[in-house]
């Protein structure tokens, strides 16, 4: 591919992307000779650029790829931001991960302070092929090995049907500099062994056209996971942002592939799919499809956690345990929660129809305690006394919010519980009106 044919699929590739006349990119450009390419090809396409260079700080000259940048804006008149910042000090996942989470935060940055629609960035079908290789290695399925979308949100590929070759050509054509990243040679990263070493082997000993057959064969799994996606459709609900639910008699009905579609869909409603993996979802299947499923939990990447409630299954934030607590309630008097809650309690003079933050109990002479549950706490409900885990079992109360529920007793005998209904409250020798202040839906 010459540099025509460069210019030609790039301006093919923004077609399919639907741009409106005068839609303004950002470039992410960061001093290589992809993106260096993709730079020149839009503008040789007329497209209005912005160009944006993060400095990660990684290496001693990493300057000198900002000042290039710098240089090949200034020469076409092209608006250039940069910024250093010291990606290995906030590096907890990885030196790589914490440096494109960096670069992708700040270019989505620049793109709203210019008021672009999109960002541009110079993936290549090399390296769609990599990633089709890594992703193989890992054991992903149809959806990963998809691989990278030429749409994507907000982000561009504009060269993902081109190879590396034809960048390299059409800069030497259009005499351009670039800089090469030596970290790119370094074999301790294991995309640069597949790149340096998995595919020359491969292309050497079992097609010379490795990197096409791996774009296509990624290309065509995207389209038929697109084509898929939809059978799963209606099955995720999202209660809040942050937060989906699914069915667990869906997941236990349905084939094994189309519960594994669901259930990536509901991870990925309640905060994305970066770092999850097969056994993170094959083991939720299994969670969801055992017997008595109820309670069980399941750590997931980025801090979030899946619990299967009763017939949902409820991924969000994972919390950490709630702490016990024991306070003497006088009455009258007031307790502080956490979270900004009080309860209140004050002498009643008549029953009076309890509801879901306020009740009149039958309570014994004393201090109540206002606490978290313990081994061996009853109630008494529906003329009958039960624990309180069958309780809120039988209330549905989801596990995952039972550890921290405040409620009011007397010894291990439960007055009490905000949102939920104990009807029968015999044996006291005085009436107690209880109130949650500041409640929430969280017990009911």
């Amino acid at each position: 591919m010459r540099r025509a044919g460069l210019v030609t699929a790039v301006g093919q590739a923004l077609a399919g992307f639907g741009l409106a006349p005068g839609d303004k990119l950002v470039v992410g450009l960061s001093g290589g000779a992809d993106s260096v390419a993709l730079l020149d090809a839009l503008v040789l396409c007329g497209v209005p650029v912005v160009a944006a260079h993060l400095d990660h700080a990684l290496r001693a000259d990493s300057a000198a790829d900002a000042e290039l940048c710098r240089q090949h804006c200034a020469a076409r008149g092209i608006a250039f931001h940069t910024e250093r910042r010291a990606v290995r000090d906030c590096a907890g996942n990885g030196l790589e991960a914490a440096a494109r989470d960096a670069r992708y935060a700040w270019l989505r940055e620049i793109r709203c302070g210019v008021g672009a629609r999109f960002i541009a960035v110079a993936h290549t079908r090399d390296d769609q092929a990599e990633t089709f290789l890594l992703r193989l290695l890992r054991g992903s399925g149809r959806v990963g090995l998809g691989a990278m979308a030429p749409l994507a949100g907000d982000l561009l590929r504009p060269l993902l049907a081109v190879s590396r070759a034809s960048v390299l050509a059409h800069l030497q054509e259009r005499a351009l500099r670039w800089r090469e990243d030596p970290s790119n040679q370094d074999t301790g990263f294991l995309r640069n062994r597949v790149r340096h070493e998995l595919i020359p082997y491969l292309e050497t000993h079992f097609n010379p056209r490795l990197r096409e057959a791996l774009a296509q064969s990624a290309a065509l799994l995207a389209d038929e996971a697109a084509l898929l996606a939809p059978l799963a459709d209606g099955w995720v609900s999202q209660p809040e942002p942050g937060r989906s639910e699914l069915s667990l008699e869906r997941l236990r009905q349905a084939p094994p592939a189309l519960a594994r579609l669901a259930l990536r869909q509901a991870i990925g409603a309640a905060g994305g799919l970066r770092g999850v993996s097969f056994r993170h979802v094959d083991t939720l299947l299994r969670l969801a499809r055992g017997s008595a499923p109820s309670g069980r939990s399941l750590a997931l990447p980025g801090g979030r956690a899946a619990h299967l409630d009763f017939d949902r299954l409820r991924i969000g934030t994972r919390q950490a345990p709630p702490r016990p607590f024991a306070v003497v309630l006088d009455v009258p008097g007031r307790v502080e929660l956490p979270g900004g809650r009080a309860v209140v309690a004050a002498p009643a003079a008549q029953p009076a129809p309890a509801t879901s933050h306020s009740a009149v109990v039958a309570a014994p002479e004393g201090p109540l305690a206002v606490r978290t549950r313990r081994p061996g706490d009853r109630v008494r409900a529906h003329g009958r006394e039960i624990s309180l885990k069958r309780f809120l079992m039988e209330r549905r109360v989801p596990s995952a919010a039972r550890a921290g529920l405040p409620l009011v007793a007397v010894g291990s005998r439960v007055l009490w519980v905000p949102g939920q209904l104990i009807e029968d409250t015999r044996g006291g020798s005085r009436l107690v009106r209880l109130e949650l202040l500041g409640h929430t839906k969280e017990a009911s």
